[in-house]
């Protein structure tokens, strides 16, 4: 942008009542959390399109997450999904996670994917499906705890 329209940016700003050098600020403060399975593989609802350098698992993701964190400075911190992300150590991966100067986010369950939660998870009519969900959800506060995490 030229500095003469930033300038007239800066005078509709002004008129408006914002303060510019206070929005940067604000902006500097910001942090956004992004979630593992951006990281990975995806596709559209009829393929997944597999590439080459895609991250093979948690670890590698939270290695990718490093390069966005370093390029913005916004980013320091990376949501799980489970099973998606489920490791056989838990402490191994968060201190990773912290070796790269990020941190374990939220922790999210997944109830959704698994036949059984065609029709519905933690309220399914199924006593056994309930529970199925239930017993997730809590392996997963298990999960947040072993990593730090506050979010489930």
């Amino acid at each position: 942008m030229n500095d003469r329209a930033y300038a007239l940016f800066e005078e509709q700003q002004k008129s408006r009542g914002i303060d510019i050098n206070k929005a940067k600020e604000k902006l500097k403060s910001l942090r956004i959390e992004t979630p593992s399975w951006g990281y990975g593989d995806s596709g559209t609802r009829f393929k997944v399109f597999q590439k080459v350098g895609v991250p093979r698992n948690p670890f590698e993701k939270f290695d990718d997450a490093a390069v966005v964190q370093k390029l913005t400075g916004l980013c320091p911190s990376v949501a799980i999904h489970i099973p998606w992300d489920k490791v056989d150590d838990y402490d191994k991966l968060r201190s990773h996670a912290e070796g790269l100067g990020l941190q374990i986010g939220a922790v999210n369950p997944n109830l959704f994917q698994d036949e059984d939660y065609m029709l519905g998870s933690v309220t399914n009519s199924d006593a056994a499906i309930r529970r199925k969900a239930t017993d997730h959800l809590l392996e997963c506060v298990d999960i947040a705890k072993a990593t730090g995490s506050r979010d489930l």
